[in-house]
C-alpha cells in the first residue's frame, strides 16, 4: 500500500490493527461502492422517470431512500480509498474530481439526459449533487494531508538525503545558530574547529557564491587541520581562498546542490516561499472574488443553455409551471426544475465552489513548483 515504508503516521500500530484497519476500509470500499452504484443510478433512473410517474408520493420516497444510498455510499467509499491510498498523489485529485463531478451534475447530466422533469426530477438532482460532497471533502483532505506531509517533510529535511554527497551523516553544531538566510557559517553544519580557520568565515563571504568550502574542498578541510592561520581582516583573509581551476563553474555549483550546509540554505529558501506563497494565492482570490465568480457563473450558464439547445430543450433556466397563491388566488409562474440545483437562481453556488477549488489546487502545485524548484533545480 501506499503507506507502506515507514510512514509515521502508523509507526505506533501494531501489525494486528494495522490489518484490522486495512480489512474494515476494504470493507468500506466494496460496500460503499455498491451502494454509490445503486443510490446514483437509481437517482439518475428516478430523474428520468419522474414526469411519467403517477404516484408523487412513491417518487419522492424513493428519491429519499436513493439519496441517503448514494451520501452513505460515497462517504464510505471515500473512507476507504483515503485509507488504503493515503500518501498516494493521485488519490486526492481523482476523489475530488468525482465529488465535485456530482456536486456539479445537476448543471450538465439535464441537458445530457434530454428532458427537465418538474419538482420531482429537480429533487433528484439535488440527492444527486449532495451525495458528491463526502468525496470532494476528502478528496481535499487528501490533497492538504499530503501536501502538508510533504512540505513538513521538505521544511525539516530538505532535499533527498541520497541526494546529499558532502557533509552527509554530520550532526548539527551547537554553537552556532540557525540564522534565516545567513551565510555558511551562520549554519549549524559549519564545524567549530573548521570555523576559526576558514577564509570564507573571515572573509565574511559564502561558501556557495565562492564556489569552494569545508564540505567540498580537501585544501579547506587541510588548513584546518593543520592550524594555518588566517587573517582576521576581510580583505586579506579573501586571498586564502581557494582556487580550484581544475574544475568548471557548474561542476563546482554541482558540487553545492549536494551539500549540507548549501541544502539548510534552500530549507530557508523553502520556508519563506510558502506564506509569501499563500498569502499571495490568498490575496488574489479575495480581490478577484466577485469579478471571477461572474466570468465563470455566466461560463457556466452558457454551457448549461448550449447543452440544453443541443437536445432541444429550453434554454431558460427553468420550466415554468403556473402556480396559485394560496393568499390571493391569483395565478403565478413558479420555477420548479431548477429552483435548488440551477445555475443561475439555485441555492449552491457553483461558480463560488468552482473558483475555491481552482484557488486551491492552483496552491497545491504552485508549492509544487516550489519545491521543484529550490530542491531539484537548487536555485
Amino acid at each position: 500500500m501506499a503507506r507502506d515504508g515507514g510512514d509515521e503516521r502508523f509507526s505506533g500500530l501494531s501489525d494486528q490493527i494495522t490489518g484490522f484497519l486495512d480489512g474494515v476500509a476494504r470493507l468500506l470500499l466494496w460496500v460503499g461502492g455498491l451502494l454509490t452504484v445503486v443510490g446514483v443510478g437509481f437517482l439518475v433512473y428516478t430523474y428520468t422517470q419522474a414526469g411519467t410517474a403517477s404516484n408523487a408520493a412513491q417518487v419522492a420516497q424513493n428519491i429519499q431512500m436513493f439519496r441517503q444510498a448514494a451520501f452513505f455510499g460515497v462517504l464510505a467509499l471515500s473512507v476507504g480509498v483515503a485509507w488504503l491510498m493515503w500518501g498516494e498523489e493521485t488519490a486526492g485529485p481523482i476523489m475530488l474530481i468525482i465529488g465535485l463531478g456530482l456536486v456539479f451534475s445537476p448543471s450538465y447530466l439535464p441537458g445530457m439526459l434530454g428532458a427537465q422533469q418538474g419538482d420531482k426530477g429537480a429533487a433528484a438532482m439535488e440527492a444527486l449533487a449532495s451525495a458528491g460532497y463526502p468525496a470532494a471533502v476528502v478528496g481535499f483532505l487528501l490533497i492538504g494531508g499530503h501536501l502538508f506531509i510533504t512540505v513538513r517533510q521538505r521544511a525539516v529535511q530538505g532535499a533527498r538525503a541520497e541526494q546529499l554527497k558532502f557533509g552527509q551523516g554530520i550532526k548539527e553544531e551547537s554553537d552556532v545558530r540557525n540564522v534565516i538566510l545567513g551565510k555558511c557559517w551562520q549554519l549549524p553544519y559549519c564545524r567549530k574547529f573548521v570555523r576559526e580557520r576558514c577564509p570564507i568565515y573571515h572573509s565574511k563571504k559564502t561558501c556557495w557564491k565562492e564556489r569552494v568550502g569545508c564540505m567540498c574542498e580537501e585544501s579547506v578541510i587541510r588548513n584546518a587541520m593543520e592550524g594555518k592561520v588566517i587573517p582576521a581582516d576581510v580583505v586579506a583573509a579573501s586571498k586564502f581562498i581557494p582556487q580550484n581551476h581544475k574544475l568548471t563553474a557548474q561542476q563546482k555549483f554541482e558540487r553545492c546542490k549536494q551539500c549540507v550546509i548549501y541544502n539548510e540554505h534552500q530549507k530557508h529558501k523553502y520556508k519563506l516561499a510558502l506564506p509569501a506563497a499563500a498569502l499571495g494565492v490568498a490575496g488574489v482570490y479575495i480581490v478577484t472574488r466577485e469579478p471571477a465568480g461572474a466570468f465563470i457563473k455566466d461560463k457556466l450558464v452558457f454551457v448549461d443553455k448550449t447543452a440544453k439547445s443541443v437536445t432541444s430543450l429550453n434554454g431558460d433556466p427553468g420550466t415554468q409551471k403556473p402556480t396559485v397563491d394560496p393568499v390571493t388566488g391569483k395565478a403565478q409562474a413558479k420555477l420548479v426544475s431548477e429552483d435548488v440545483t440551477g445555475i443561475n437562481n439555485g441555492f449552491i453556488p457553483y461558480h463560488e465552489i468552482l473558483y475555491f477549488v481552482i484557488a486551491m489546487v492552483f496552491l497545491a502545485y504552485l508549492v509544487r513548483v516550489i519545491e521543484f524548484t529550490i530542491f531539484k533545480l537548487k536555485a
